[in-house]
């Protein structure tokens, strides 16, 4: 991917010709936009465990069952996005792995599954 802002010429090697890919052409990589994807995953993976949870306690899954029902549903969501957003095109968009990609945030989305989970579950069968 080129950047029309870096001033790269594609077709002339730059002063780096041993940093330059096995084509000639060089890799920019723009900071700003990957953390502009990175904030708007973050959201949908936040907003995923949030929706996980609810669903797993209004459900009334217990133990492990709810467990299964997060790792399946994180793992799908951050599916959709690579299928959807990314056209399966990782490393366009990203540096990570795709294993790092899958399992990327599930601490964090993982309490916020616990606690809506345990709320939703609270309010459905307890009360």
């Amino acid at each position: 991917m080129i950047d029309p802002m870096a001033n790269i010429d594609p077709a002339a090697p730059g002063p780096d010709a041993d940093a330059a890919g096995s084509d000639g052409s060089q890799e920019v990589f723009d900071v700003h936009a990957y953390r502009s994807n990175f904030r708007k995953m973050d959201k949908v993976r936040s907003f995923m465990g949030i929706a996980a949870g609810c669903v797993a306690g209004v459900c009334g899954l217990t133990g492990l069952s709810g467990l299964v029902c997060f790792l399946v549903l994180h793992i799908t969501v951050n599916l959709s996005l690579l299928a959807f957003k990314m056209n399966f095109d990782l490393h366009s968009y990203s540096r990570e792995s795709m294993l790092s990609f899958l399992l990327a945030d599930i601490q964090k989305c993982a309490m916020s599954f616990m606690l809506f989970w345990t709320l939703f579950f609270g309010l459905v069968y307890l009360f």
